[in-house]
């Protein structure tokens, strides 16, 4: 029985219900990492120890910032890394891309003067008053004005960029924004902001009652049929797509065809 649910695990049910089932049913757990994802959580987790020095009242110069991200890549690069690109664009064209993430960010947030609540924030709540839809979440950080006003800040460091409209329809960051309404005081205002770390452009959105309303009903259901499937035996079946081929999962699915390149040793 899953008894917590996450805006990943359900993006994943909707993407592809086998996936879904090998992850968070059968919890498969495997070493393989795809380096865009290896390098998103070195930039994390550099930007959550440039925050940690700020609280310290200390703000390190952008070498020390760019030295602490080459510390974290070294000592976290294992062989399972996958490099899709790997002919035209190997492991240090991803280093050096990170190290532009970080960079970009530094000359534009120094000198770092947000007020600043919460770093790597862990949500757990639940979507209405019953205990059977429980959610939780890491946020990359929180900020809070101390006047009601709070921001939901979330690091992005893939080549893709929302549009405005793209952000005010996005259902992470809401339903990140119902949990915080529900587990802190004085929310008078929630704003949600995206910062594409390659581009180094910030997005801003918020959110009205009744779209927070129409999100918690349409996530109900959908854990709701989550919930009938493993009750009743119900097939998780695959979807497939191009992206089958690349799928951590490939060996243990039903779908599979062809060959699964993608994991470069470097």
């Amino acid at each position: 029985m899953i008894e917590r649910f996450s805006y990943s695990s359900l993006e994943t049910f909707k993407k592809c219900p086998a996936k879904f089932k090998f992850y968070y049913i059968d919890k498969i757990v495997k070493p393989d990492d795809s380096i865009e994802a290896f390098m998103g959580k070195r930039v994390h987790e550099t930007l959550e120890f440039l925050y940690q020095e700020v609280a310290k009242k200390k703000i390190p110069i952008i070498d020390t910032v760019l030295e602490k991200y080459r510390e974290l890549w070294e000592k976290s690069w294992h062989n399972r890394i996958a490099i899709f690109r790997w002919r035209e664009f190997g492991s240090e064209n991803y280093f050096a891309l990170g190290e532009g993430c970080l960079a970009r960010y530094y000359r534009l947030y120094k000198p770092f003067s947000e007020p600043v609540t919460g770093i790597e924030f862990e949500l757990v709540f639940n979507l209405d008053d019953s205990d059977g839809y429980v959610m939780k979440g890491i946020l990359d950080r929180v900020d809070h004005t101390g006047d009601g006003i709070w921001e939901i800040h979330d690091y992005k460091s893939g080549k893709r960029a929302l549009t405005q409209k793209q952000a005010d329809s996005d259902l992470q960051l809401a339903l990140y924004q119902i949990g915080l309404q529900q587990l802190e005081n004085n929310v008078e205002s929630v704003i949600l902001v995206w910062h594409f770390l390659q581009h180094g452009l910030e997005v801003r959105s918020t959110r009205t009652e009744n779209q927070l309303n129409s999100l918690i009903s349409k996530t109900k259901k959908t854990i709701d049929r989550i919930r009938s499937k493993i009750d009743s035996g119900g097939e998780f079946a695959p979807k497939e797509s191009i992206l089958c081929n690349w799928c951590y999962f490939w060996e243990e699915c039903p779908a599979k065809s062809g060959t699964n390149p993608y994991i470069i040793q470097k």
